[in-house]
């Protein structure tokens, strides 16, 4: 008895040597970001990039559309995307970091406020969404490991400080790059659950992108596949206002 009783508390010691070795093994949010950022080319090669302009053609299966779109960013935080739907016309999003607008033909154009106005600016931030440093988060948290589309991830919950926006994203154990990310995206139409899928990295300009999104919004998939990237092209011209915006803003 006393044998058997001796062997169940090595077992236990050994079981709950092996929990806490686990548990120190799992890193801590800020090295899965710097991890990352090394994945993808390193700060220095980061930091060569101030502009992109990228290409890419976008599929919605569901209602057999797809569009062309041209997509510029720059530093610090200017976006414009110009996507082409055929029999509908061209739908311009954009911000030059002041003021963000979106003009389509369906719903005319429009400035954007408030949630919009604040989700667009963080997504416009050129080296906050590459390099993720921490002063743009109020929170920055590893729940552990889960799995994402058979991927053994590390699931990292994100918290923008300004916003106070709550993104889980999840980092690939074995190379440390994004495989998905979970949010709410604000639109004129309210909130709504937003899981993203990203993949087919390749490299432009000595840092690796996700060249395939696919995009799940409810019951909808919307696929971006990225055919070109063109390091530090996009011309100061693609953030101006465009003309039908300029009259919704006061002087």
């Amino acid at each position: 008895m006393k044998t058997v009783r001796s062997f169940a508390v090595a077992a236990a010691a050994l079981v709950l040597s092996s929990a806490s070795l686990s548990a120190q093994a799992v890193p801590s949010a800020t090295e899965v970001l710097a991890k990352y950022v090394a994945a993808i080319g390193g700060k220095d090669a980061i930091m060569k990039i101030t502009s992109l302009k990228q290409t890419s053609t976008m599929q919605v299966p569901a209602v057999g559309l797809t569009a062309e779109v041209e997509a510029y960013q720059a530093a610090p935080n200017k976006m414009a995307t110009k996507s082409t739907i055929p029999g509908v016309g061209e739908m311009l999003q954009g911000t030059n970091g002041v003021v963000a607008w979106d003009a389509n033909p369906m719903q005319g154009p429009r400035l954007l406020a408030d949630k919009e106005l604040a989700q667009t600016l963080e997504g416009a931030d050129f080296y906050g969404n590459m390099l993720y440093p921490v002063d743009r988060f109020s929170k920055l948290e590893n729940l552990g490991v889960a799995d994402f589309n058979g991927e053994k991830s590390y699931k990292i919950k994100l918290v923008r400080k300004d916003s106070g926006r709550e993104t889980t994203q999840y980092f690939s154990v074995a190379t440390g790059l994004i495989v998905g990310a979970e949010t709410v995206q604000e639109s004129q139409m309210g909130t709504m659950q937003v899981s993203s899928t990203l993949s087919d990295y390749k490299e432009f300009g000595g840092v690796k992108f996700p060249t395939k999104t696919e995009v799940n919004m409810g019951a909808n998939k919307l696929i971006m596949t990225i055919t070109n990237v063109v390091i530090n092209g996009a011309p100061a011209a693609a953030f101006e206002i465009p003309d039908a915006v300029k009259p919704l803003i006061k002087k």
